[in-house]
């Protein structure tokens, strides 16, 4: 019996740590449950607690944490094992053969400022007191990390967006305090199709790290909300592809190398207007190094596969301008200090190729009275040699315009010197038809046909500049005149027809040089101000243009002489308004407008002379021997006549024979035969091109000048020759 109480003491007390360890975890778990709110401020939930004492081990199953509410889940897993090796404490050092975690969730709320998880972090106490004593390196080592099929949910509030990371699984076979190497291994999907893999190699011993970065699909929509604060975005879409390669030093934050590629797919930017501002099917980017100590950039070949591109010009700006407003408006650009080093680091950078195949920018302005739209289809662009200090860099591009014309060239231009600039472009066959909406606007008239050819020629330096501008424009027709209001009181249409030659071709060369270095220099500005200058100075001297259609010296074509009191058309007058009528048969467009003018007070006064000349042949008697058969054959120095003027103004030898004859004519009868004149004048410049010439009505018109209110220069008796379009 003594023996028997002599192990019943121990036994029992064996049973008893047996039972208080077998019970440990359920009460450990109830405990932590029921405690949860007073340990944590959360409300935990644990299905399974289990105590593994033969390994050392914990295990923890369907364990939840609840947000301040108690009711949303905050954090959960599955399952939580940790196995422990206590061996190693012996020597100071700790260790665990196994960590484990199955199925872990977490949601993220932010609301500004604040987290869902801020009441989980202590406070700082301000009179803790810091421990100052320097303790010895700690010693671990951790193996077979793993986390399998995670999920994290981040909801931003004020944002309105919320990114989920699903089978988030992490694998690390080892970490070390004293191990050379380590590798680890970590992949989980990112949206519906996203998929993100990292291997990462730490080089302890030469504190060096390699991470290969790999993702797939990866939804760029959710970083939306976060560009509203820069430009005006309702939508950002497209995927994300990427291998990288990251090589960094754990000594120098800064040291850092970036290679590999990436590309995003199916790109589409929607503006806050709801348009499809800017797309492309594919970006594609090669990265040959990039690094952030030495500031250097360089890239391998950047490729855009059918980009599109909408610019839009409305009356406030246009949808680019728009576009940024929020970046220029806000105070976007924070200033930065820079406490690594005083000295600046250059930055250097480098493009092999940038390539741009198959784009299309969309042109619209609804500035006009009707809209405006228009496409450069199949763009295409290839530059080479890109860096911060390359002195020769070459660009080629075409594109077709509006699906009929093409425009292709190719230019070399320095970041060296940016004043040298070589650019050689052709423009082929334009149809100027798309651009009626112009040409309504700014000279009410629309473009029925017409294609436009250019070439240009440029070379630049900073204080030399030749320009060649060769225009070509072909079978140029324009509508009838509408009713735009906005049109300009310049002879546009005019001067572009008078600027035809015989086969309807408009061709000007216009070369321009001068000195770019000059303040005032501005090389557009230059040739519109040149090529204005042609048209008006062609509508303002219509026939230095015309007169080559009718092998006559233009001063000829723009006036028409008579004499006072002629009545009918001269030989020289025919044989002018034959030239003319041959100009208005090659130009059917045009109009000739005939004005006449004349000196009124000696136009009366040849009249009155012409009228006592008809008297004196009426007083004649019928002589066959009278040598008079017209008023022409009567000198004003005839005997015969002046005493026939003498009969009725006995003074007229004091008075002259002018004023003679106006005193004995009636006023009212020199009124009468002057306006019988003038129109007789406009009557037979119409007739003659109308009837002898058959030039149509509507091409002529002949009229009188106001005679009363004429300036002096213009008190000849001739018609003022104007052309016009009908």
């Amino acid at each position: 019996m003594r023996i028997k109480k002599r192990y019943l003491i121990p036994g029992i007390l064996l049973l008893a740590i047996a039972v208080f360890l077998f019970f440990l975890s359920d009460f450990t778990k109830n405990y932590l449950v029921k405690n949860s709110e007073k340990l944590i401020g959360r409300k935990l939930e644990i299905g399974e607690l289990h105590f593994n004492y033969a390994k050392i081990a914990v295990q923890v199953k369907d364990f939840v944490m609840y947000e301040d509410n108690q009711t949303d889940p905050f954090a959960s897993f599955s399952e939580f094992y940790i196995n422990i090796n206590p061996w190693t404490l012996l020597t100071n050092e700790y260790s665990v053969s196994e960590i484990r975690l199955v199925k872990p969730q977490i949601q993220v709320i932010q609301n500004g400022e604040q987290f869902n998880f801020d009441s989980l972090i202590p406070k700082e106490d301000s009179l803790q007191v810091k421990d100052t004593t320097q303790n010895e390196s700690l010693k671990f080592t951790i193996r077979d990390i793993q986390l399998i099929d995670g999920q994290v949910k981040y909801h931003d509030v004020q944002k309105k967006n919320q990114v989920e990371m699903k089978n988030l699984n992490l694998n690390l076979p080892l970490i070390s305090w004293n191990n050379e190497q380590s590798n680890m291994g970590l992949d989980f999907r990112m949206g519906e199709k996203g998929n993100v893999n990292v291997q990462a190699t730490v080089d302890n011993l030469n504190k060096k790290y390699n991470i290969g970065l790999k993702v797939q699909d990866i939804d760029l929509n959710p970083v939306t909300a976060y560009l509203t604060d820069y430009i005006d975005v309702q939508s950002l879409n497209g995927s994300l592809t990427s291998n990288l390669k990251i090589i960094g030093s754990m000594d120098e934050i800064l040291n850092i190398s970036i290679s590999g590629a990436g590309s995003i797919a199916d790109l589409s930017i929607i503006d806050g207007h709801s348009e499809n501002i800017i797309s492309a099917q594919k970006i594609e980017l090669g990265i040959n190094d990039i690094n952030l100590k030495t500031f250097q950039f360089g890239f391998g070949k950047i490729e855009v596969s059918e980009p599109n591109l909408l610019v839009v010009r409305d009356k406030e700006m246009t949808n680019l301008e728009r576009f940024l407003l929020p970046y220029f408006s806000g105070d976007t650009i924070v200033a930065v200090t820079d406490t690594i080093t005083d000295e600046e680091i250059p930055v250097k950078y480098s493009i092999d190729t940038i390539s741009v195949i198959k784009g299309l920018v969309t042109i619209a302005d609804n500035t006009l009275n009707r809209p405006f739209k228009y496409e450069l289809n199949d763009l295409n662009m290839s530059m080479t040699g890109l860096t911060e200090s390359a002195g020769q860099i070459p660009v080629e591009f075409s594109t077709r315009l509006n699906n009929r014309g093409e425009l292709s060239g190719k230019t070399v231009w320095s970041m060296v010197d940016m004043m040298n600039l070589e650019l050689d472009l052709k423009m082929k066959r334009l149809d100027l038809l798309s651009f009626s909406p112009y040409s309504e606007y700014y000279i009410a008239s629309p473009i029925t046909q017409g294609w436009f050819n250019y070439e240009l020629g440029l070379k630049m330096s900073a204080t030399k500049l030749t320009n060649t501008n060769k225009v070509k424009v072909e079978e140029l027709e324009f509508g009838k005149r509408t009713k735009d209001t906005t049109a300009m009181k310049v002879p546009v249409r005019l001067a572009l027809y008078l600027m035809k030659d015989a086969s309807d071709i408009i061709s000007i060369d216009m070369p321009v040089s001068g000195n770019p270095s000059e303040p005032q220099f501005k090389l557009g500005k230059l040739i519109w101000k040149t090529l204005a200058n042609l048209m008006i100075k062609t509508a303002a001297s219509p026939f230095n243009a015309l007169a080559g259609l009718a092998g006559t010296n233009p001063e000829s074509l723009e006036k028409l002489p008579f004499a006072f009191g002629q009545d009918s058309l001269g030989l020289q007058q025919r044989d002018e308004l034959t030239r003319l009528a041959t100009i208005l048969k090659k130009k059917p467009d045009l109009a000739l407008n005939f004005t006449q003018t004349t000196d009124t007070e000696n136009e009366k006064k040849q009249l009155a002379i012409e009228l006592t000349k008809a008297d004196f042949m009426a007083s004649l008697k019928v002589d066959p021997n009278n040598t008079i058969n017209s008023i022409s054959d009567i000198k004003t120095d005839d005997n015969n006549f002046l005493a026939f003027v003498r009969k009725t103004v006995p003074d007229a030898d004091s008075l002259g024979i002018e004023a003679a004859c106006i005193k004995r004519t009636e006023t009212s009868r020199i009124e009468t035969r002057f306006q019988e004149i003038l129109a007789m004048r406009n009557k037979a410049i119409v007739d003659f091109l109308v009837q002898n010439q058959a030039i149509p009505a509507e091409s002529v018109q002949a009229s009188t000048a106001d005679l009363k209110n004429l300036p002096q220069e213009l008190k000849v008796p001739q018609f003022k020759v104007e052309v016009s379009l009908k």
